[in-house]
């Protein structure tokens, strides 16, 4: 049962490691090159853009992965797949 438990809290502390992680990278002039930093943001990144690949046409994602995704989005300018997702986020994004 513990081990159920560990692995149901995984995704959360995650989460908040990522959160932090992009805190950081925005508020230090140097946070974005520390190698901590750099391979939290950069494996979020690889987790949402594989789901935006999955479902080019359908997937949304969630204000925290915008945030991850928007962090690094020199990185997508001529991508239409790009577009279409940061399109789909405004689309569904409720005040």
């Amino acid at each position: 049962m513990a081990a159920a438990t560990a692995s149901h809290r995984r995704p959360q502390q995650d989460d908040a490691s990522v959160a932090q992680a992009l805190e950081i990278a925005r508020e230090s002039p140097d946070g974005s090159s520390d190698p901590t930093i750099s391979t939290i943001l950069e494996a979020a990144l690889k987790r949402i853009w594989k789901k935006v690949e999955m479902q080019p046409n359908s997937y949304v994602m969630t204000r925290d992965e915008f945030a991850v995704f928007n962090f690094f989005q020199e990185r997508f300018i001529d991508s239409d797949a790009a577009v279409k997702a940061r399109k789909r986020y405004w689309d569904n994004t409720h005040a």
